[in-house]
């Protein structure tokens, strides 16, 4: 572990965020950093970089924990909506037989 791996771990540790963090410098890399479940991982090649990425993702960590009931409730009525979407389409699938049933009896009625 580096130095800068090790002054940045005690900032998370002191502000008793969760997480374990991981510099591994890699100019190929599409994005400065991310959190891969309990582990934060820092691309940037550059040290004052990489500071700047710990400060983004630890601030995106705790956002993303405000915004959990968000997510959640938005989760519970999109499923909801599913299921009387669903109940709804089904119905109305049933009932288009019936309709042209109904439709071609009354149709051949008024020619015979």
């Amino acid at each position: 572990m580096s130095e800068i791996e090790k002054r940045m771990q005690v900032c998370l540790d002191r502000l008793g965020v969760p997480l374990t963090v991981t510099w591994t410098p890699n100019n190929a890399a599409s994005r400065h950093g991310e959190i891969k479940g309990n582990l934060l991982l820092i691309y940037d090649a550059d040290a004052e970089e990489a500071w700047k990425t710990l400060f983004h993702e630890v601030l995106e960590h705790k956002f993303k924990q405000v915004t959990f009931v968000y997510r959640t409730i938005i989760n519970s009525l999109i499923e909801a909506v599913e299921k009387v979407t669903y109940t709804r389409k089904e119905e109305f699938l049933e009932f288009l037989p019936k309709l042209w049933e109904t439709v071609e009896k009354e149709k051949y009625k008024q020619k015979g």
